[in-house]
C-alpha cells in the first residue's frame, strides 16, 4: 500500500514538470505506444454514452393504512375464549327475568334485599362464594382466620381488587355498608339474616341502642384488612358471608345506595360494569378493570323483565328462562325440544309447608296439629299437581342433597292416614266449628300449584274430620304483615322457604323462639344452640337431626313439597359450571343465579353452535 501511495505521487509529479517545460524541437514521428495494460486490480469502468434524461417518474399514491385485524378469540377484554366459543362479538346474551318490585332501584344486596331492581348483584364480589356443589370458596377475600375463641374473624381483601373508577376495594368499603344497614333510616330488609352471625353490636345498633359506628366490623392492620367480631363461635360463619357484597364507600356516601342504577354513577368491583339501566331492561358489559381471573367470558348481557320467560323463549327473544308456572313445567314437559333445553334446578332446596298460630286454640294443642298433619296425602296431590321435574314430596324441611337430610327416617311422622288423624284428633278433646281460614302466600312461581295443592288438603280435613277450610289467596305484603305482627294475625297458612346458606342451621332456625313462627319450643331451640358452635362435624349432624325429628313429631309445620325450578338454556351456552356437580346435577348456572355470587356468571360462553340459529348476535 505504501509503495502505491509513493509511485502515484511521483507519476503526478513528472506530468506537472512536462506541462511546464518550455517548447522544444518535435519529436521524430513514431508508431503509436500499444495501449497499456489494465491494472488487474481494477475494472475499467466502461465508456458508456450518456443516458437520456427520463421523465420523472410519477409520484405513488401511499398506501392506505390497514385496521389491525381484530382477534376474534379474545372478548373485549382481553379474555381468551375457550376453543369452541363462536366469535368474540357473538358472546353477547339475554336473560328473562321475573319482573321486580315496582319502583325498585337498589342492584346491591347490601342496599335491599327483597326490594333488588333488575339484574342486581353484578357489581361487586362478596367475600366468599359457593361453586356448584356449594362448597365456600374465596370471592372479594383471598383468605380468612379465626382467632383462638373463634369470635374474631380477619378476611384478607384480594390485593388486586379495585373499583371501575381506578381506586383499590378496601375493607373501608364492607365497613360503611355494614354501617349502612343498621342505621334505623336505612330500614334494611334482610338486617336477620346478619343477625344470624351475631356480629358484636349489630343487633342493637339495628334497635338504636347502639351506633352503627360501634359494630363489630371494622378495618385491620391494613386497608386491605376486613375484621369482624362476633358475640359467640360460628365456626361456619364464613359461608354467611356469601352476602357480604360491598358497596363503594365513597359512592354511597356521595349519592346514596340506588347509585348502581344510573350509568354516571354506577361503579362497578364485579364482573360487569352498568351501560343501561330501566326498570324493565338492563345492560351490561365485561369490566376491562378486573383481574383476569375475574373477567367474564361474555361481553354483553342484556337482561329483560319477563312476565312469561317461556313465551319469550318461544319467540326466540331470550337465551335462558325459567318457568314461572306449573302450567309453564307441564307445556315444557310434553315438547320434545324444550323438554331436550329444560334443566332441573334444586336452587335454594326451596320447602312448601302448612303452619299455625300455635299460641292459641285450636293448634297450640300438639294432637290437633298432628291429625291435620297425618291428613296430607302428599305421594298423590304433589305427584298429580306439581309432579317432577318442579317438585317432590317432603317428609321434613331438609330436602334430599342439603346437608343432615333425614327424608327416609321422618316418612312415616307426618305419613297420609285418615285413621290416625282421627283418632288423634278424637283424643285431642278440641272440637273446632268455627271455619277456618288457610292463607296461601302468592308471590312464588309454582303458586297456582300450592293453592290447588290446598284446596285438595282442605278438602280432606273437611271430609275426615268435619273441620269447614276456606283456601285464600293472599299478596306477598299482605301476608307477611299479618304473618310477622305480633301478635301473629294468622292462624292458618301456607308458606315456603329456601335457604340463604348450605347449613342445617339457616332453614332449621326458622322455627326457633322469636322466628317466623311461635311455636316457641325450648328444647329444639336448645338444641340448635348447642348444634351451632360444635366443631366435631359427626355430633354436629346427629344433633341437627334431632332437632330435625323433634319439629316433624310435633308438627308446628306439615312439610308438603320440595320446589325445583325448571331452566331452560340454548343448546349453545356452555361454561366450566354448566356442567353437572354433586350437588345440583343440573347442566346450567344454578343457584344463586346470574350475580357475581356465583362462578357460572364469570366462565359462561356461547358457543359455535350459535351460529347455526342465530347468526346475529343481539343488540
Amino acid at each position: 500500500m505504501i509503495k502505491s501511495r509513493i509511485f502515484s505521487a511521483v507519476a503526478i509529479a513528472t506530468m506537472l514538470a512536462a506541462c511546464a517545460a518550455p517548447s522544444a524541437a518535435p519529436a521524430p514521428t513514431q508508431a503509436p505506444a500499444p495501449p497499456k495494460a489494465a491494472d488487474p486490480t481494477k475494472a475499467p469502468a466502461p465508456t458508456q454514452a450518456p443516458a437520456p434524461t427520463a421523465a420523472p417518474a410519477a409520484t405513488k399514491a401511499p398506501e392506505p393504512t390497514k385496521a389491525p385485524v381484530a382477534d376474534t378469540s379474545m372478548n373485549t377484554v382481553g379474555k381468551k375464549l375457550p376453543d369452541d366459543a363462536a366469535p368474540s362479538d357473538q358472546q353477547v346474551i339475554v336473560i328473562a327475568a321475573v319482573p321486580p318490585p315496582a319502583g325498585a332501584r337498589m342492584m346491591d344486596i347490601m342496599a335491599a334485599t327483597y326490594n333488588r331492581g333488575l339484574g342486581a348483584d353484578l357489581f361487586a364480589i362478596p367475600l366468599v362464594r359457593l361453586n356448584k356443589d356449594f362448597q365456600v370458596i374465596p370471592g372479594s377475600a383471598a383468605s380468612w382466620s379465626a382467632s383462638a375463641d373463634g369470635k374474631t374473624w380477619t378476611f384478607k381483601i384480594r390485593p388486586d381488587l379495585n373499583w371501575s373508577d381506578g381506586t383499590p376495594v378496601t375493607a373501608a368499603d364492607w365497613v360503611a355498608s355494614f354501617q349502612h344497614i343498621t342505621k334505623k333510616e336505612t330500614a334494611y330488609d334482610f338486617g336477620w339474616y346478619f343477625e344470624e352471625a351475631n356480629i358484636k353490636n349489630f343487633a342493637d345498633a339495628e334497635a338504636g341502642k347502639a351506633k352503627p359506628e360501634d359494630i363489630g366490623v371494622r378495618v385491620g392492620a391494613s386497608p386491605k384488612d376486613l375484621v369482624i367480631e362476633t358475640t359467640k363461635s360460628i365456626p361456619y360463619l364464613p359461608m354467611l358471608f356469601l352476602y357480604a357484597s360491598p358497596m363503594q364507600k365513597a359512592a354511597l356516601e356521595k349519592s346514596g345506595p340506588t347509585y348502581n342504577s344510573d350509568p354516571k354513577t354506577s361503579v362497578s368491583a364485579g364482573p360487569y360494569v352498568l351501560q343501561d339501566w330501566s326498570e324493565n331492561r338492563v345492560v351490561v358489559v365485561a369490566n376491562k378493570n378486573m383481574p383476569d381471573d375475574l373477567k367474564p367470558l361474555l361481553n354483553k348481557v342484556i337482561i329483560i323483565a319477563q312476565k312469561n320467560g317461556l313465551q319469550a323463549y318461544q319467540a326466540g327473544e331470550v337465551d335462558t328462562a325459567v318457568a314461572g308456572s306449573a302450567a309453564d313445567v307441564k307445556v315444557i314437559t310434553s315438547d320434545a325440544n324444550l323438554s331436550k333445553d329444560s334443566t332441573q334446578d334444586p336452587a335454594d332446596f326451596r320447602v312448601h309447608y302448612f303452619f299455625f298460630d300455635m299460641s292459641k286454640p285450636p293448634f297450640n294443642n300438639i294432637k290437633v296439629r298432628q291429625a291435620f298433619a297425618h291428613l296430607f296425602d302428599r305421594d298423590t296431590i304433589v305427584k298429580k299437581i306439581l309432579p317432577l321435574p318442579a317438585g317432590a314430596p317432603m317428609y321434613g324441611f331438609l330436602a334430599p342433597g342439603f346437608p343432615d337430610s333425614n327424608q327416609e327416617q321422618l316418612k312415616t311422622l307426618q305419613s297420609y292416614d285418615p285413621a290416625m288423624a282421627k283418632q288423634l284428633y278424637a283424643d285431642s278433646g278440641v272440637k273446632i266449628t268455627d271455619k277456618l281460614t288457610l292463607q296461601v302466600r302468592t308471590e312464588n312461581a309454582v303458586e297456582d300449584a300450592a293453592v290447588a295443592m290446598a284446596q285438595v288438603y282442605a278438602d280432606e280435613i273437611k271430609k275426615q274430620l268435619g273441620v269447614e277450610i276456606e283456601v285464600k289467596r293472599t299478596p306477598q305484603k299482605t301476608f307477611m304483615d299479618a304473618l310477622n305482627a305480633k301478635p301473629t294475625k294468622m292462624d292458618f297458612g301456607m308458606i315456603s322457604y329456601g335457604m340463604d346458606f348450605l347449613d342445617p342451621s339457616n332453614m332449621l332456625s326458622v322455627f326457633k323462639p322469636n322466628g317466623r313462627h311461635n311455636w316457641n319450643n325450648d328444647k329444639y331451640a336448645a338444641l340448635l344452640d348447642q348444634a351451632g358452635p360444635e366443631t366435631d362435624i359427626a355430633k354436629r349432624d346427629q344433633v341437627y337431626k334431632d332437632a330435625e325429628k323433634l319439629l316433624v313429631t310435633e308438627a308446628p309445620g306439615i312439610f308438603a313439597f320440595q320446589q325445583f325450578n325448571v331452566n331452560l338454556w340454548r343448546p349453545y351456552l356452555n361454561g366450566v359450571t354448566f356442567q353437572p356437580g354433586k350437588v345440583n346435577t343440573a347442566r346450567g348456572i344454578g343457584w344463586p343465579g346470574f350475580s357475581s355470587f356465583n362462578l357460572g356468571t364469570y366462565d359462561t360462553y356461547v358457543t359455535k353452535d350459535v351460529l347455526k340459529t342465530r347468526p346475529n348476535p343481539p343488540k
